[in-house]
């Protein structure tokens, strides 16, 4: 059986933490990025150009994110700091010189920062608004501004904000699927499809904060399959891999007929520890639901034979359920009396469910 430790072991700030560490990363690298231009162009535009309100306001939206990220350290926040202050800062420029000098090289930029810090579905969004602003401003001050009434200037602009602004989009979204395809490596258990030991630890974690936080109580079950190591060395490893996949098949769809547990995401609730060991997470579940849900779980795998290895195996699996109050103070309490309960039931005889309480 599995130890309390090992479910902690090497989790401590997860996949997702991991990740909000990175984003928050490339919100204070751009802000810096900007920041550092932003202070250069100030002492250009002040003392060279006397362009002394483009200059305050370089100035001032950027010292004001880089304080923000600073004092809230919120990485959506800063992520969206960036993303604005930047659209800001080109389009002042844009109306500042009347789409003269550089202007026109800087307003094709805004698609990289905005796709790569906001991603594909919100960049999207925002660089829609940001086109058809720009669109705005030169269908209002083409006859005013001389910058604008070549053709060819028009032609360039439209073709480098579809061209930067498709090129961008394809780059973040090939990396989102990347990144989706590695997470789902990392986070599901290859023969079944379901999360894996490290995944479940996080969830749960992640779980157990929002159940204490609004004061409703769960439960947890753990499981493994009885006499697994007789099916392997009776039929063989495929066999039992054929046995382990029908099992978590079997627990998904009991799983999911739970409208309580359902609503909240199945898939995420049930994970393969390793070797044909599970857990469960049942929300908003008391001490008498937990036994009743694992007896059903019992009885969902033992109704059945389960055909592997060309022929047909009873099959039954051992639970420990325990009910935690969500204010429950050490994790490390409620895995250690789940896995006790597993051990009386495989002591009781096997195919039987332990349950009691984490207090």
């Amino acid at each position: 059986m599995t130890g309390p430790e090992a479910w902690t072991r090497g989790n401590a700030g997860g996949s997702a933490g991991q990740q909000q560490r990175r984003r928050t990363g490339l919100s204070r690298f751009f802000l810096s990025v900007i920041a550092a231009l932003a202070f250069g162009y100030t002492l250009v535009n002040t003392f060279h150009f006397h362009a002394y309100p483009l200059a305050a306001m370089e100035l001032a939206v950027t010292l004001a994110a880089l304080f923000d990220l600073h004092i809230n350290r919120d990485v959506d926040r800063a992520a969206w700091a960036t993303v604005l202050i930047t659209g800001l800062l080109i389009v002042f420029y844009f109306i500042y010189v009347q789409a003269r000098f550089s202007s026109l090289a800087w307003v094709v930029f805004f698609a990289l920062i905005a796709f790569y810090l906001l991603g594909t579905r919100r960049g999207t969004v925002v660089y829609l608004a940001y086109v058809a602003l720009m669109g705005l401003l030169v269908l209002l001050q083409r006859d005013e501004w001389p910058a604008l009434q070549p053709v060819a200037t028009l032609t360039n602009l439209v073709g480098a904000l579809i061209g930067f602004g498709l090129i961008a989009y394809y780059q973040e979204r090939s990396r989102e699927e990347a990144h989706r395809r590695i997470a789902e490596l990392a986070n599901r258990d290859s023969l079944t499809g379901m999360a894996n030991r490290r995944h479940f630890v996080e969830y749960f974690n992640r779980m157990r904060e929002t159940l204490q936080a609004e004061g409703r109580p769960y439960a947890l079950v753990l499981l493994d399959i009885d006499h697994f190591k007789h099916i392997n060395d009776t039929h063989g490893h495929i066999a039992g891999d054929q046995v382990i996949a029908v099992v978590a098949k079997r627990l998904k769809a009991n799983i999911r007929a739970d409208d309580l547990v359902g609503r909240l995401g199945g898939d995420d609730l049930v994970g393969r520890l390793g070797g044909d060991e599970f857990a469960i997470l049942l929300l908003d579940c008391n001490q008498s639901q937990a036994g009743q849900r694992a007896e059903s779980l019992r009885q969902a795998i033992a109704a059945t034979p389960i055909a592997a290895g060309g022929r047909e195996i009873a099959v039954t699996i051992s639970l420990g359920a325990v009910a935690a109050d969500p204010e429950t103070e050490d994790i490390n309490m409620v895995l250690a009396e789940a896995d006790r309960l597993l051990y009386a039931a495989k002591e009781s005889g096997r195919n039987a469910v332990g349950a009691g309480t984490a207090s």
